[in-house]
């Protein structure tokens, strides 16, 4: 057994063509096609893309936040532990909780090598918004309430990682 538990834990369906984790399905896509797909649709649509790859992040983290919530019963710092740690075993990034405030409604989580913000390239922004949507995602679950995240710090802009600041709206 590997250092990687989600990886070894996931099972390959050949008759599907699919992967799974506990039951879910994941995909293995290069991030230089998702950074492709992302600035071709901000060159035709404009910055507000960045909101809709929030919205789909934003779905993906609060149903694995209550997926792996109840599958393995945990409370709510274990869950952001295992959605972080997860995150960095698929391949996400390296991921570190600077902050849990749970009275405040409030977390702060840094990203280094986020393969989206090197698959970009140079931005005057930041352009992790599926990370940043799958933070608030989880933190509405945590929280019990709907959630924003900002990108403080981006990779992408020369910062030395990626800042995501969760709050309740």
């Amino acid at each position: 057994m590997s250092e990687n538990k989600i990886i070894d834990k996931m099972n390959y369906d050949p008759s599907a063509g699919s992967l799974l984790y506990n039951g879910v399905r994941y995909l293995l896509i290069r991030p230089e096609t998702i950074a492709g797909f992302q600035k071709a649709l901000v060159e035709s649509y404009g910055e507000e893309v960045g909101d809709k790859l929030f919205e789909g992040g934003y779905n993906g983290g609060s149903l694995s936040a209550q997926k792996y919530r109840a599958l393995h019963n945990l409370s709510e710092r274990e869950v952001i532990e295992f959605m972080m740690s997860m995150g960095s075993q698929i391949g996400w990034g390296h991921f570190r909780l600077d902050e849990y405030d749970p009275e405040a409604k409030r977390l702060c989580v840094s990203v280094t090598h986020s393969p989206f913000a090197l698959a970009y390239g140079i931005s005057s922004h930041g352009v992790c918004h599926l990370i940043r949507g799958v933070l608030a995602g989880m933190a509405a679950v945590l929280f019990v309430g709907d959630c924003t995240a900002e990108e403080v710090e981006c990779q992408a802009k020369g910062d030395r990682k990626c800042l995501f600041v969760v709050e309740v709206k």
